[in-house]
Formats: structure tokens, C-alpha cells, sequence
């Protein structure tokens, strides 16, 4: 998604030659609704994905690595839970 995201600013800074001020802030207007769009498009998408899934969008590292990570935090609040009450 950012790939596309970068493609379009691309394609906006060169749609952006010289042109008269009225049509200059028109089609930027329309740029910006374009972007607008996907934007809230791509929140859809995100907001229709379970809480795992979202966080694997959003974190960029393997999926096996980071169920290591979420293994072991669950493994370390077990402990935690486990010396707290023996006190």
C-alpha cells in the first residue's frame, strides 16, 4: 500500500506543470479528494481485518518472528502473575 501511496505523489508532482492558477487548484482539489478516497478505502479494509491481522499490517517483521515476541510476552506475564501471587 505505501508503494501505491508513493506512486501517486509521484504522478501528482508531475501532474502539477504550469497551468493557470484557477485549473491549478481544481485539479489539486480533485487530487486531494482522490487520496481522500483511497485513504478511507485502505481504513475500511484495515477496520474489516481481525485485531491479529491488523497488527501484522501495521508491524513490519515476519509473522513467525513476531508470534515469538507475543509467545514470549504472554510466557513473561504467566511468571509475573505466578511470583506476585506467591508473595
Amino acid at each position: 500500500m505505501m508503494e501505491e501511496n508513493q506512486k501517486d505523489r509521484q504522478e501528482t508532482e508531475l501532474k502539477t506543470d504550469s497551468q493557470t492558477p484557477e485549473d491549478g487548484a481544481r485539479e489539486a482539489m480533485e487530487q486531494l479528494q482522490e487520496m481522500n478516497r483511497k485513504l478511507r478505502e485502505e481504513n475500511e479494509r484495515l477496520r474489516s481485518l481481525p485485531l491479529k491481522e491488523r497488527l501484522y499490517e501495521k508491524i513490519h517483521v515476519s509473522v513467525r518472528t513476531l508470534d515469538i515476541f507475543i509467545g514470549c510476552m504472554c510466557v513473561l506475564f504467566v511468571i509475573v502473575v505466578i511470583l506476585g501471587m506467591m508473595n
